[in-house]
């Protein structure tokens, strides 16, 4: 086949995703107004660090002239000149609503193109076999909500605003206990606990139960979420790994 310029991983698939700017600064205005400093340095959460700051200033003035956000000069800054300051408009949270059901259409698309691809992948090559240890899903890092900080802390019913949130290697053992920065937000308690479950690596969650928008955020992802059975971080890992957890 000739190659016609297009590499994976090159411009034109930086173009595609930078496609995601609007729908990730709105989202990120929806959680709350900020300047457009901070919009740049949280772009990495969704995979676009490698915009240029010139297309993130150039994207919000077009929203701006839209009428999907609106800014103000924050003149109160004890240090340097003031700064501009973004919020979503009533305009914007239509239109963020209308790019969240784009993108689930998006995702079941997607989710069905990598599910007939792995089945193609697999007839295709012989020599897969069944596993003769545990799943990857199994070996990699599991998030725990807990109100302490190692194994036999006490699981937490709730997940946004749970105290840590411990980090377990099932196979293994090895733990990391972090801090729940989410635990005395005012709103958006739980996309903020699901973002630092992302930031950290985890490939699956544990909770009582999870709002949709903390679900959506998780799922999309790629972290699997199952439902939390067991008093302490232990029995619930018993139960994860016993395969007895119901998917949520």
């Amino acid at each position: 086949m000739r190659n016609r310029g297009r590499q994976c991983g090159g411009r034109d698939c930086n173009r595609r995703m930078g496609q995601f700017l609007d729908p990730a600064l709105l989202l990120l205005l929806e959680q709350s107004s900020a300047h457009g400093y901070t919009l740049l340095n949280r772009l990495s959460e969704f995979g676009l660090e490698f915009l240029a700051p010139t297309v993130v200033y150039r994207a919000l003035r077009e929203m701006e002239d839209q009428g999907w956000v609106s800014s103000i000069w924050n003149e109160a800054e004890t240090q340097g000149p003031p700064r501009r300051v973004y919020a979503l408009t009533s305009r914007g949270r239509d239109i963020l609503r209308c790019c969240v059901a784009q993108l689930r259409d998006t995702r079941h698309m997607i989710g069905y193109f990598l599910a007939l691809h792995e089945e193609l992948a697999v007839a295709n090559d012989s020599s897969v076999t069944a596993p003769a240890v545990l799943p990857e899903e199994l070996l990699a890092q599991v998030a725990i909500p807990a109100n302490g900080l190692d194994l036999d802390a006490p699981t937490s019913s709730v997940f946004g605003r749970c105290q840590n949130f411990i980090f377990v290697n099932p196979e293994t053992l090895e733990f990391e206990a972090l801090s729940n920065p989410a635990v005395h937000v005012s709103a958006g308690a739980g996309v903020q606990a699901a973002q630092l479950v992302i930031q950290h690596g985890a490939q699956s969650v544990l909770a009582r139960s999870l709002g949709p928008h903390a679900y959506d955020l998780l799922q999309s992802a790629g972290v699997s979420a199952y439902e939390l059975e067991g008093a302490t971080v232990r029995e619930a890992l018993l139960a994860f790994k016993s395969k007895r957890l119901t998917r949520l």
